[in-house]
């Protein structure tokens, strides 16, 4: 869909909220996923991504067998021209008596209409986590990863981006989760997570009417080997290619020692010759949390890359992920730069010897890999 109507379709529900109106369409919900880790001391934190019609985002509370959740933070995000995005932090203090696995689930009426593959509005969002008393990150997921717009005619590839806190074995299905059926051709790689739709099935993605860019609805769970599992439910938005294509943002794999210093560069392409893209953390997570990271957009002059500085001491091995986002002003895409922690091996100094640093530039630390994530191919 063609940015100056999402322009002209968020404005117009601006004007109606400015003025006292609200929309008798009970439909809003798009999509979401929750994400629940547990750290070293028994802190639960659970992370509620939902996705909305724009101007329309509900606040709603998780159910969870853990008990009642305190709100750490609320952050309501409308820089993307297509849906509105809320992003809620909750946590509890767990004890020795919960562990076991805990199961946390929301629901609403009412998904967004004009959908051809859903029936009932309605929907439930659930997941859960093993907890054997020690931290656990099983399932690391950030929905914005994946980017909704399906070119027509075009082939559409792109991944799922989770890892697993505690280096869990991860699998994927397409298990529907309240819609009728998956959009056409769409495929989901049960040991990769990539997501795959043939280019004579994304000639099919036609425009919905009743809401901008809400034009298939697909679904599915992620799973860990120790049991845990996270839904995912979102839309696909079919453009065609004289639209405002959205950026893309890289994925970056860098393999780490615990002591070492990650100096990487992340960097964003946008289709559209001349828009510009600006680059910024939105989050990172991992077994140990807060991460003292620090993200320069703009790294080495270049304003669609960006450098992100990480000092691992005392950091428990894992995997650690942060997700960055990058807008041309009507649309966003977001890119991973994923760390696999270790111990350093047979005893030896932790952190980079000083020949070596040299190498932390560019791509990131010796024996980094770097894959791009491609929405179209």
């Amino acid at each position: 869909m063609n940015a100056k109507n999402f322009k002209k379709t968020a404005i117009a529900a601006g004007l109606l909220t400015a003025l006292g109106i609200t929309s008798a369409e009970a439909s809003h919900f798009r999509g979401g996923a929750i994400v629940p880790t547990v750290d070293a001391n028994g802190l639960l934190t659970v992370t509620w991504t939902s996705f909305w019609r724009k101007s329309a985002a509900d606040t709603l509370s998780i159910s969870s067998s853990a008990g009642g959740l305190s709100t750490l933070s609320n952050i309501l995000d409308s820089s993307d021209v297509r849906f509105d995005k809320r992003t809620i932090t909750a946590t509890r203090q767990l004890t020795s008596a919960q562990v076991g696995t805990l199961s946390f689930s929301t629901s609403s009426c009412c998904r967004v209409s004009g959908i051809p593959n859903v029936g009932s509005a309605s929907w439930t969002m659930n997941s859960s986590i093993v907890w054997s008393g020690a931290a656990a990150s099983p399932i690391l997921f950030n929905f914005n990863n994946i980017n909704p717009e399906v070119v027509r005619g075009v082939a559409y590839s792109d991944n799922l981006g989770a890892v697993s806190g505690n280096v869990l074995t991860l699998s994927y299905d397409q298990v529907l989760n309240g819609i009728n059926s998956q959009p056409p051709g769409f495929l989901v790689n049960t040991a990769t997570g990539e997501l795959t739709i043939d280019a004579a099935n994304t000639l099919l993605y036609l425009d919905n009417g009743s809401n901008l860019g809400a034009d298939y609805a697909f679904s599915g769970n992620i799973r860990a080997s120790d049991g845990s599992f996270v839904e995912f439910d979102w839309l696909f938005d079919g453009v065609g290619t004289a639209s405002n294509l959205s950026p893309d943002v890289t994925d970056v794999v860098i393999n780490a020692l615990v002591g070492d210093i990650v100096n990487t560069n992340i960097a964003a392409t946008d289709p559209n010759v001349g828009d510009s893209v600006t680059l910024s953390l939105v989050s990172a997570v991992g077994p140990t949390a807060p991460l003292n990271a620090v993200f320069t957009p703009g790294a080495a002059g270049n304003p669609t890359s960006g450098n992100l500085v990480w000092n691992t001491a005392g950091f428990t091995p894992g995997q650690y992920v942060f997700s960055i986002q990058g807008s041309d002003g009507n649309t966003n895409d977001v890119g991973t730069i994923s760390v696999n922690l270790s111990l350093p091996t047979n005893g030896g100094p932790t952190g980079v010897p000083e020949p070596a640093t040299l190498a932390l530039f560019g791509l990131g630390l010796v024996g980094a890999g770097l894959t791009r994530r491609r929405r179209k191919i």
